[in-house]
């Protein structure tokens, strides 16, 4: 069964930014055990969307100094479970960009959950080119790690980043 660590609310959030993206993919990046990914399939099968899920389903793969989480936190998942809840997602499994298929794109809603300075540095270098215009990216963790939010700050100039009404922040292309 697959489960989310975030809120209800801002769910929520995430779906309405989903529903009302322009024409493109969905990209998601940290998938865990798949709870925002189920909703997002959901408007991807409601609007004839692909979904593209990005994960290890090992845990976290490397920390580096702005980090908080630890190798290996995040590694009670399994891509069998979260298959399962979504057959029609394109699974990327391994460490992001590494993975990354090259008929990705154009990309209307990414939505960054990595938990990782690196992570989130990388979906900000490899995804923000792929997005298409009236495109958002959706970033789960800057406002509560410090290394997602100087990844975000580093790759977007500060008069490009929104904060939601829930305090997640996003990036509008």
């Amino acid at each position: 069964m697959t489960q989310s660590v975030i809120a209800p609310h801002h769910l929520e959030e995430l779906v309405d930014a989903a529903r009302s993206a322009p024409p493109g993919d969905f990209v998601e990046v940290g998938v865990y055990r798949g709870g925002s990914a189920v909703r997002l399939a959901e408007v991807a099968r409601e609007t004839g969307r692909r979904l593209f899920l990005f994960d290890t389903f090992t845990g976290i793969p490397f920390r580096d100094a702005a980090d908080r989480h630890e190798v290996g936190d995040f590694s009670d998942t399994s891509l069998e479970m979260v298959r399962d809840a979504i057959p029609d997602a394109t699974f990327c499994v391994g460490v992001f960009p590494d993975t990354m298929p090259d008929d990705l794109g154009p990309i209307a809603l990414a939505h960054v959950d990595c938990d990782q300075y690196r992570s989130v540095r990388d979906c900000c270098a490899h995804l923000g080119p792929r997005m298409v215009p009236g495109g958002v990216m959706v970033f789960d963790d800057p406002n509560v790690l410090d290394g997602a939010a100087q990844a975000v700050r580093e790759s977007f100039s500060a008069d490009r980043i929104e904060t939601s009404a829930g305090g997640k922040w996003r990036v509008r292309f």
